[in-house]
């Protein structure tokens, strides 16, 4: 393609400015372990969150997809490669290294009983010990944190790159063109969460579905190779969303019955098919709305999409560190998730403020340098 797709980049910011609200909740919903939690739980959120959840990485994986099919458009494989890995690995490094000690920090104090300075936790190099109570760096110690999706596309870079290669040629690219034209029509829609229902059986890494996101990863490369399916996307995206929220709302809702049926039995297999056809209609969904609404550009959009990966690094750190404070107030619950919301993603934009003016800063951070 030779114009650059603004929806994708809409879509791109848009999601990761929902990670504010998202992880915000996560101080208050009930049983789930986080950094900090506050007195003021509910389960409700835990619906809310669920919701989310089901969809919200995919779509950011599938956009990494389409990203590398456009990217990949316009330099060899190669080129790409070392420009990914740049990109990738230096802000991973960085991040585990630098941004994640405040959150794992804050950890130990409140889920551990760390009772040692936050300079004593660096120089200890106790940031750095592998699980300091069972249940992952909520609890202190290494951990990557939100950049765990970070190190899964670098993953999958070196996982997928030969068959990107192998698309950008002619026989390849044929083929390639021709599953995509095959996912555009709403019958192939059918195909995709088989393929995602098959992926999130798989043996997972560092806790999360590695393989199931590596095939949603896939399939954003594949569905950028022709128009036909950014065509179908637009043209049906008001049913699409209609289906795959009634779907993922269902989901959600029925865990304890689905927790309760046969492992293996086809009620199981039918209901998780249907749970991977509601987020696929979804992504299907976004996309179409996307590019019906968002295909332009803008200052407001260059600002952002620009921003959005330095932010996508900073904002847990953020609301992690802000909530130890905003928790231990009397204030009320609602009024202490819009502190932490607010401060959040306040916080977040400062700071990028200062990475984005400063070239050793941006290298960190994975920016590109200044034109």
């Amino acid at each position: 393609m030779s114009r650059r797709l603004y929806y994708i980049d809409w879509l791109r910011v848009l999601a990761v400015l929902l990670l504010f609200p998202f992880h915000t909740s996560r101080v208050f919903n009930a049983g789930e372990a986080f950094y900090v939690k506050s007195t003021h739980l509910s389960m409700a959120i835990n619906y809310a969150i669920g919701f989310v959840d089901l969809w919200h990485m995919p779509l950011l994986f599938l956009l990494a997809g389409c990203s590398a099919c456009l990217s990949l458009g316009k330099r060899a494989p190669a080129t790409f490669a070392r420009e990914r890995l740049l990109r990738l690995g230096v802000p991973l490094v960085f991040g585990v290294l630098v941004i994640m000690p405040p959150q794992t920090y804050i950890g130990a104090r409140f889920n551990s009983g760390y009772t040692q300075t936050f300079v004593h936790y660096i120089t200890s190099l106790d940031f750095l010990r592998w699980n300091i109570r069972d249940g992952g760096d909520y609890y202190g110690g290494f951990g990557v944190g939100h950049l765990w999706f970070i190190l899964f596309l670098l993953l999958y870079l070196l996982v997928a790159l030969p068959f990107f290669a192998w698309a950008r040629g002619e026989r390849g690219r044929a083929r390639v063109s021709a599953w995509a034209r095959t996912l555009a029509r709403p019958a192939g829609w059918l195909l995709p969460p088989a393929l995602l229902w098959l992926a999130e059986g798989m043996p997972e890494l560092f806790g999360k579905s590695a393989v199931y996101y590596l095939a949603i990863f896939v399939l954003g490369f594949i569905i950028m190779f022709d128009n036909s399916f950014a065509e179908s996307a637009e043209r049906y995206w008001v049913p699409a969303l209609a289906l795959a929220t009634a779907l993922c709302i269902a989901f959600v809702t029925t865990w304890q019955w689905r927790a309760e049926l046969p492992d293996p039995s086809i009620e199981l297999t039918a209901v998780n098919y249907l749970g991977m056809l509601g987020v696929w209609t979804m992504l299907i969904g976004f996309l179409g709305a996307g590019r019906r609404f968002l295909d332009s550009p803008s200052r407001s959009l260059s600002y952002l999409a620009e921003g959005s990966y330095p932010v996508y690094i900073l904002h847990q750190t953020a609301i992690v560190v802000i909530a130890w404070y905003v928790v231990s107030s009397p204030i009320g619950g609602v009024v202490q998730w819009i502190a932490v919301l607010a401060g959040s993603v306040a916080a977040s934009f400062v700071i990028y403020e200062v990475v984005r003016r400063v070239p050793p800063l941006r290298f960190l951070f994975g920016m590109r340098p200044r034109a």
